[in-house]
């Protein structure tokens, strides 16, 4: 009878081992499988068509968009990039509000930030102009044609545009760069911790959101760096409802750090 009972203990501390040991070994291999940083750069263009009830009418906007950020993959389990195709994978065409009026967007699917590519429209010269605009020796130029307090009665009834960041972090850091070629208006711009922010700007300003020291009023130009942004954060642009020419551009640079 003890020899059974001794039999027993010992089957039983055996399986015990051989099961650590298979947790062990498949934990050792899950930890084999490090991650890696890979640069990586997304490029796209949002349309915007204002409707009737805008002042801007029938003019249009650009907001063309360079992010460059640090995506984490497993090694050969990454995803190919399509540059070859110079295009997105969806694009969506649809009537919006922005404070309350409507625009026709016309939008790529960039909120992915799982794939890298560039917008099937750019072209090597719009490339070079962009990094040019992007590095003059001016980083900053705020807007002179009026002040800061008739910017402020301005954007009441102005345009606002969100602009995602990518991250493979829970929270981050970003430099930026923000100019507009229309030199009869300037731009606000923050750095929020969420798309919702868009509304919130004009429906509810009591719960607008933003990070401190990460914007900047009434610039044609502008250059900074916020610290410690959300995963869900990105730049919200804020422009007057008075737009000069019949295509008006913003030009926006996203750099993670």
């Amino acid at each position: 009878m003890k020899i059974m009972i001794i039999s027993m203990m010992l089957g039983l501390f055996i399986l015990f081992s051989v099961n650590v040991g298979f947790d062990d070994a498949f934990g050792t291999i899950r930890e084999s499988r490090d991650t890696e940083q890979v640069s990586q750069t997304n490029e796209y263009a949002n349309y915007v068509h204002f409707q009737p009830e805008w002042k801007s009418y029938p003019r249009n906007l650009i907001v063309d968009v360079s992010t460059t950020w640090e995506r984490e993959i497993i090694p050969g389990e990454e995803e190919q990039s399509d540059i070859s195709k110079y295009g997105a994978k969806q694009r969506q065409n649809g009537l919006q509000y922005v404070n309350n009026k409507p625009v026709v967007a016309l939008q790529y699917d960039y909120r992915d930030c799982e794939s890298q590519w560039f917008h099937y429209a750019k072209t090597s010269l719009d490339f070079l102009e962009y990094q040019l605009e992007m590095f003059r020796e001016n980083n900053s130029i705020p807007n002179t044609e009026y002040s800061d307090e008739f910017q402020k009665q301005k954007l009441l009834y102005g345009f606002a545009q969100f602009v995602p960041i990518c991250t493979s972090k829970e929270s981050t850091n970003y430099e930026y760069t923000v100019s507009i070629n229309d030199d009869t208006i300037g731009f606000d711009v923050y750095f929020v911790p969420s798309f919702i922010q868009q509304w919130y700007y004009f429906l509810n300003p009591g719960s607008f959101e933003y990070y401190d020291e990460c914007f900047a009023n009434n610039f044609q130009k502008f250059t900074g760096q916020c610290n410690g942004v959300d995963k869900n954060g990105g730049l919200l642009i804020v422009i007057p409802d008075e737009l000069s020419r019949p295509m008006t551009k913003i030009s926006v640079k996203l750099t993670e750090k």
